[in-house]
């Protein structure tokens, strides 16, 4: 599709994030949710359908995604929002930690056909379940609504995209778990070949995967490593994607962060994100909303996007330059070393070996 502008951002976006709420009923302890100085809140029913029916009108984006930080079906007009963008005709996406698939937010999900839908699984199993905080909640039991809603949604809605998100915890993060403890989840090649294996069983026996595939399946599945990005398709249009431990910006470290130099950055690239209380910020890793360039309760997208602000921000991440104070302490480092090659990593990481870091594996022909 053809680019244009809006504002000072190039669209069609990949997708435009909209918080409804940051609250969760998980306490994930590799979240930066205990990190967080922003109040809790729920987005304004009206002024959600305002920024849906703006992002359509104007073509801003290809879809919506109900995500930032929180469980976005704990709004309470989740689904009254939820069909206002259903007629609209706008492309919906949903993450979510699927603690609800099992009760009363999966129910009502079974008659909404949407676009993707994440569950961040996160924690595959029991042991690293724990480490969800998810208070009364069981991994049994929490496995079970997963696995039933995806039974019932796909049996219904095949053409729905199902992403399943596995934590990667391959490279510790040293300043988080010196104020969260170790964190364990897929940290090898044999975690990872081995998760896959379990939970692909799991997906084909609902989806009556006859053994000989699943055989081909699981030798691709013995190709896969650990150390980057992977994203497998599983089946058609069902995934599982794992996502590697992050900082969040250096969210969880105490000691002084060198500010980065220069680096990239897909924020206003690809996406930017609407938080609950109508803060536009540059991307979906700010989960505190320090990259603010505007607010939506008494301005239209059109203006923010629209602001001198922003405009030089753009300009600085066309060319590597980092101008908001926030992106260079998201980018920068803890030591001199790290300051000096980071900005490089960056641009060529993000710019010239995504291809190489995001290839599909697709198990099944």
């Amino acid at each position: 599709m053809r680019k244009r502008h809006f504002g000072h951002i190039a669209i069609p976006l990949q997708r435009v994030h909209i918080e409804l709420t940051n609250i969760c009923d998980f306490n994930c302890v590799f979240c930066p949710k205990s990190e967080m100085k922003r109040p809790f809140g729920y987005m304004d029913t009206a002024l959600a359908k305002r920024i849906i029916s703006e992002i359509k009108e104007n073509e801003i984006a290809d879809k919506i995604t109900f995500h930032v930080m929180g469980e976005p079906t704990l709004h309470p007009d989740f689904f009254d929002i939820l069909s206002y963008a259903r007629d609209t005709g706008i492309k919906v996406g949903l993450t979510t930690n699927g603690g609800g698939l099992g009760g009363k937010a999966g129910k009502g999900l079974l008659d909404y056909s949407l676009h993707q839908i994440d569950v961040s699984l996160q924690t595959p199993d029991v042991r690293s379940f724990e480490l969800r905080k998810a208070k009364k909640l069981t991994f049994d039991a929490y496995l079970r609504g997963v696995l039933d809603f995806f039974n019932d949604y796909h049996s219904r809605w095949p053409e729905t995209i199902f992403k399943f998100r596995f934590l990667n915890t391959r490279f510790a993060k040293k300043s988080l778990e010196e104020r969260k403890g170790r964190i364990r989840v897929i940290s090898s090649t044999e975690e990872l070949r081995e998760t896959f294996r379990t939970w692909a069983n799991r997906i084909y026996d609902l989806i009556g995967v006859q053994e000989e595939k699943r055989q081909d399946a699981f030798r691709k599945i013995q190709e896969l490593v650990s150390f980057k990005w992977n994203v497998v398709e599983i089946s058609p249009k069902i995934f599982f994607e794992t996502y590697v431990l992050e900082d969040w910006g250096h969210a969880f470290s105490d000691e002084r962060i060198l500010k980065a130099w220069a680096g990239y950055c897909f924020g206003m690239r690809d996406h930017f994100s609407i938080l609950w209380n109508g803060d536009v910020t540059l991307c979906c890793i700010d989960y505190d909303g320090n990259t603010r360039i505007g607010n939506l309760k008494g301005s239209s997208l059109r203006e923010v996007l629209s602001s001198s602000q922003l405009g030089e921000i753009v300009d600085g991440f066309k060319k590597y330059r980092l101008v908001h104070p926030y992106c260079k302490r998201c980018l920068g480092s803890r030591s001199f070393g790290s300051w000096l090659f980071k900005p490089v990593a960056s641009v060529a990481a993000l710019k010239l070996l995504k291809p190489f870091f995001y290839k599909k594996t697709k198990l099944l022909q």
